[in-house]
């Protein structure tokens, strides 16, 4: 590698190198000639000033070895043309003046050659930085515009999913909303907001619970979730869904980063869903009701004839010549007895016709079973089935809605009749059981010994529209697990061991369900 101090000249052409050294001879030759201009006038020769101006000119213009070429051609020229001014002593003395011009002068531009060197370098560090400068600030520029893209991106992605953002510093109360945020709080973007502000738009029911929720997150410090409804001034109501991230920084206050929907369409939504369902499940009970016709006369025949029975009696005994009261009276209370029976048949009958919202209430599970067996005891016999119930005592109650539970019952009794009409070469045998299983559940099942379920349907039963009969809509398992899930219980369906099916479906129990 060669020095860096020479590169400069080395890299110059050959025409330069000669005009450098043609400015020694140059420099030294105009020394000369003012010196003689001095002379001719008779004044004082200054040759030797002159001449270390010319070197000076020439090391500074055309580096040290032309310089040192100047002052030799100066030494040489001063002792050929003015040599007999001077004595031997004064010429050795010029020329140490002479080489301690040039070694000083050659020291300057060392110097300055070093200096030359470093400041290149150092221009070509401030180059290079300057071009890194400019690539950087380039870089930052396309980062802005990307994240100007991006939040503009968001901003439209918030207005059009209707969810905001937010985020809550707990040590110091401030809390940080999205453009989409303010909008659904329907505040201006000039309000600060505050666990205040948030309050004041919160529904008056759900109040207590959102400040209880905010109160627990900023002393525990974990995740939440919250719905809640939103009371705007216009007395529109707005459904909300929250969604909280914890963060811990550099305080042991947490911070929370979150995210605000606007439900309201999808409750709007699940409600008339709701309102379909139960449509639909009240067209399937007065369907099955129609299918149970001769089991609903069949019930009322029994008290009305009853009725009629006694009625007669009771008038015989109030016709003997001395009326029997006792007996009279006896037939009287038969009378009002059956007439209840029969009361309580129509009851049941229009309950299932009735077209009401559901009506939780804790329910004994047997009774609704036993219920759901006078119902269709006419059908039972009608198609040679033999019933039988059994029952566990002292279950826990269920908090249910008793017309759809019987409803699920009915549903799953006729299923299991119809499974079994081809079957000629066993007992056709139905079992409705109860039970509890652990102390959290209380299960009924009904078991039936007719054709099974078959491998490539086992996944289909409770799809909607899916059925197996000839003349079957699809629609009654399929309301069945809904009705059954809307109270937190599962319905399930496997095949025997031996013939045959079980349907059972599980509900919590009260205690269960209330916590």
């Amino acid at each position: 590698m060669h020095d860096p101090r020479m590169a400069k000249w080395v890299a110059r052409p050959p025409v330069f190198l000669a005009l450098r050294y043609g400015l020694a001879l140059v420099s030294v030759a105009a020394a000369v000639g003012l010196a003689q201009i001095f002379v001719h006038y008779h004044l004082p020769q200054p040759f030797t000033a002159f001449a270390l101006s010319a070197i000076a000119i020439t090391f500074w213009y055309g580096g040290t070895n032309p310089g040192v070429l100047a002052a030799l051609v100066a030494l040489i020229v001063r002792n050929y043309f003015f040599e007999d001014e001077i004595d031997a002593q004064s010429r050795i003395l010029y020329g140490l003046v002479f080489l301690v011009f040039v070694l000083v002068m050659t020291r300057v531009m060392r110097a300055r050659n070093e200096l030359e060197v470093r400041v290149a370098e150092r221009t070509a560090e401030l180059t290079g930085a300057n071009e890194d400068l400019k690539l950087e600030i380039a870089k930052r520029r396309q980062t802005e515009d990307a994240l100007r893209r991006s939040e503009a991106y968001l901003t439209e992605a918030q207005r059009l999913s209707r969810t905001g953002s937010f985020g809550w510093n707990v040590a110091s109360g401030e809390i940080f909303w999205s453009d989409e945020s303010f909008r659904l709080f329907g505040y201006d973007k000039e309000c600060s907001p505050s666990i205040e502000t948030i309050l004041e738009r919160v529904h008056p029911e759900d109040r207590a619970l959102v400040k209880r929720t905010i109160e627990c997150a900023a002393r525990d410090g974990k995740d939440f979730f919250l719905e809640h409804r939103l009371l705007m001034p216009d007395g529109s109501v707005r459904h909300l869904q929250v969604v909280a991230h914890a963060v811990r920084g550099q305080t042991d206050r947490p911070q929370f980063v979150g995210a605000l929907m606007d439900v309201t369409a999808a409750k709007r939504a699940e409600g008339e869903l709701h309102k379909a369902q139960a449509d639909l499940a009240h067209v399937t009970r007065v369907t099955t009701l129609g299918e149970l016709t001769a089991s609903i006369a069949h019930e009322l025949n029994q008290p009305l004839g009853a009725l009629v029975t006694n009625a007669e009696a009771c008038l015989r005994w109030l016709a003997h010549g001395t009326p029997n009261l006792d007996e009279a009276r006896r037939n009287v209370d038969m009378i009002i007895k059956d007439g209840h029976r029969a009361g309580e048949v129509i009851r049941r009958v229009r309950a299932l016709l009735k077209k009401t919202d559901s009506q939780q209430a804790p329910l004994d599970i047997n009774d609704v079973v036993n219920e759901v067996i006078a119902l269709v005891q006419r059908e039972v016999s009608s198609h040679r089935v033999i019933l039988r119930a059994e029952l566990a005592p002292a279950l826990p109650a269920v908090l249910a809605d008793r017309v759809q539970l019987q409803q699920v019952l009915i549903n799953l009794v006729i299923n299991g009749i119809e499974a079994m009409q081809d079957v000629t070469d066993r007992p056709r045998e139905l079992v409705i059981r109860s039970h509890q299983e652990d102390a959290e559940q209380v299960v009924v099942s009904v078991e039936d010994c007719g054709v099974g379920i078959s491998a490539d349907n086992a996944d289909q039963l409770f799809n909607a529209f899916f059925t197996t009969k000839s003349g079957g809509m699809g629609m009654g398992l399929s309301i069945c697990r809904s009705i059954i899930e809307a109270h937190g219980g599962r319905l399930s369906a496997s095949g025997n061991v031996g013939p045959g099916a079980t349907f059972r479906f599980a509900l919590p129990a009260h205690g269960q369900a209330a916590a």
